[in-house]
């Protein structure tokens, strides 16, 4: 590569970083009407065309670009420039949520990646942290969150190294890791990317430069919404709208977002005549931006106003709205978006219904709604989403004085935030597991008495799971407090004990032992049928944890999902170490029990967990 043409591609990179993706254009077209460049500046040139034109929004033309990088670079075997051509793809397939071709081009991409040797150069680790930028995207969308953040951390780290003021940089802070931090519902950490990343998006009102910034604003509008603090959220969401409306196209599904968002902050504000301000200014876009996402947003918007109405005539209107809405276009995919603020807008509607009339059958209509949000959520990888949809299903079953349904679905709903890394959502619903085992007698004396539907609702305190559906209520943050261990023990699902282990030396062992064996044959063919995983007696807790064959059982004082931790830490590590499974399965053959001493891998395992 030449000197000067070295320099000018230098400068077009500098200029792309600084956000001026038409002067870095000009640059590239005065570079390509030189003679004689090499195969590698004529492929860098291309590269660098292809993200300008990427970043100004013009995809059709980034993409013809992109092709033609790719093709060039593998006609003269240099994979580096391949890499890139795929990386842009990427790129424009996630923004534009074309995530079919998102995912077939990320897999060419690794593949193309683990194909090439290894080596210690800028230019290397420049390619690999663009490719654990989409891993990183990836993961996310399937709802992976902590290895999302894995790879996000990793992607920056070479990124910081290798290209230091590289607009991917705002990028993996603003609309990546802030992101994976809100679904977490670790708003702080969230926030803390979030003001990072504005301090790094160029000045200027290009397609990339506006989408870094709303999508930036829009996040930090949804956390001040979940916090509660109003003013700010409103505040974030009017600037979205502000630098939406600046760009060259308008940014339809997302603006309507937008429109949406401040409406229900107004709502929340019961400032009722701004917020049929902006409806009105919704419906007014939407008639000059015709779509269908538009319109519906239109509709839900404006249920939502008529459901915070206390007219009865308001409320079969928002009724009629959103039913239309949830059994027209529930099925149809590209509007992921709307369905559920439908299907939770009408829940809500039924809620009020409930408080209204008493009738209990209005509990039964809303158990169908809860179903179809919970395919919507695993078809959309949303799983703080299904699991808050299994907590109010399982607040729904309290108010119905199924015990044992309730403590099902909340076992259900703790093991999905836990499986997907939401571990605030899981200690919230564990809380709120320990709560109703504390309160079991209380509920059942309600079946008995009758009482009043409003004594039911603010003991089941649902109306915080719903404000958390539809993006109110921040999680409190969970105050560890760690249990007092009792005992532990491997069972089958029968009972029959083949190891247990007392962490408490001046127990009356063999006394309160045979009380938990006589209480786990009452309770082990109702309980565990229904896959729950927790049982108290007295001020003890059993907690279960199923390891085929076996019961693993952790009996406690104290906070349960600490403890609920090391139990499956605990279930892992037997199943994983063949000397302690042998064990285990020799003691079910000779139904002799196994003992502490005579296994040490087995001692080594519960001193590292429990002490």
């Amino acid at each position: 590569m030449s000197n000067s043409i070295s320099t000018e591609l230098i400068l077009v990179k500098e200029l792309i970083n600084k956000g001026k993706f038409e002067e870095a254009l000009q640059h590239i077209k005065d570079i390509e009407q030189k003679e004689n460049l090499s195969p590698e500046e004529t492929l860098r040139t291309l590269k660098y065309k292809g993200r300008s034109y990427s970043h100004l929004g013009q995809f059709e033309n980034a993409l013809k670009i992109t092709e033609n990088l790719f093709q060039k670079s593998q006609d003269l075997k240099m994979p580096f420039f391949s890499l890139d051509a795929l990386l842009s793809r990427e790129g424009i397939f996630y923004s534009q949520q074309r995530f079919e071709e998102f995912f077939k081009t990320l897999k060419q991409h690794e593949t193309l990646f683990e194909s090439i040797s290894r080596e210690d150069s800028s230019e290397f680790q420049e390619r690999e942290a663009g490719l654990l930028l989409w891993k990183a995207g990836r993961e996310f969308h399937k709802g992976n969150l902590n290895l999302a953040l894995d790879y996000q951390e990793k992607s920056l780290t070479l990124f910081e190294q290798v290209d230091p003021h590289s607009i991917y940089i705002p990028s993996i802070l603003g609309t990546g890791r802030s992101y994976v931090y809100t679904s977490k519902g670790e708003l702080d950490l969230a926030l803390e990317c979030d003001e990072k990343a504005l301090s790094l998006i160029p000045e200027g009102e290009y397609f990339i430069l506006i989408l870094l910034k709303t999508q930036v604003y829009r996040n930090m509008g949804m956390i001040f919404h979940q916090k509660g603090d109003l003013n700010r959220a409103l505040e974030y969401y009017k600037r979205v709208l502000e630098l939406q409306k600046k760009a060259e196209n308008p940014m339809g599904m997302w603006m309507n977002a937008s429109y949406s968002n401040i409406i229900a902050v107004l709502l929340s504000k019961k400032n009722f005549n701004q917020a049929q301000n902006y409806l009105q200014q919704l419906k007014q876009f939407n008639e000059k931006y015709e779509n269908k996402f538009g319109y519906l947003a239109y509709q839900i918007a404006r249920a939502s106003i008529l459901k915070s109405s206390h007219r009865v005539r308001d409320l079969v209107k928002a009724e009629k709205i959103l039913k239309k809405i949830v059994e027209e276009n529930l099925g149809d995919i590209s509007l992921s978006l709307v369905a559920p603020r439908a299907l939770i807008d009408l829940c809500d509607l039924y809620l009020r219904k409930f408080r209204l009339t008493n009738q209990m059958e209005i509990l039964d209509d809303m158990h169908p709604l809860i179903d179809l949000l919970q395919r919507d959520a695993r078809y959309s990888n949303s799983y703080s989403q299904l699991a808050l949809a299994k907590l109010f299903q399982a607040k729904l079953a309290l108010l119905q004085i199924n015990m044992v349904e309730a403590r099902k679905l909340l076992t259900e709903a703790q093991k999905i935030a836990d499986e997907h890394d939401l571990q605030l959502l899981a200690g919230a619903i564990s809380r709120e597991h320990d709560r109703l085992l504390e309160e079991l007698k209380l509920w059942g004396s309600f079946k008995k008495t009758q009482t009043s539907v409003a004594d039911r609702l603010k003991l089941a305190s649902i109306d915080d799971v719903m404000e958390r559906l539809q993006g109110r209520g921040a999680i409190d943050n969970l105050e560890l407090v760690y249990e007092e261990s009792i005992l532990l023990l491997i069972m089958d699902s029968s009972g029959m004990p083949y190891f247990n282990h007392s962490f408490v030396s001046d127990w009356d062992i063999d006394g309160i032992f045979s009380a938990f064996m006589s209480a786990f044959n009452t309770f082990s063919s109702e309980l565990f049928s229904k896959s729950i995983d927790r049982v108290k007696i007295g001020e003890n807790t059993i907690l279960i944890n199923s390891v085929e064959p076996f019961l693993v059982c952790y009996v406690i004082k104290g906070q349960s999902y600490p403890a609920s931790k090391k139990l499956i830490r605990f279930s892992e590590a037997i199943r994983e170490n063949s000397e302690i499974w042998q064990a285990l399965n020799n003691s079910m053959i000779s139904s002799e029990m196994l003992e502490l001493k005579n296994l040490s891998a087995l001692r080594t395992v519960i001193n590292e967990i429990f002490t």
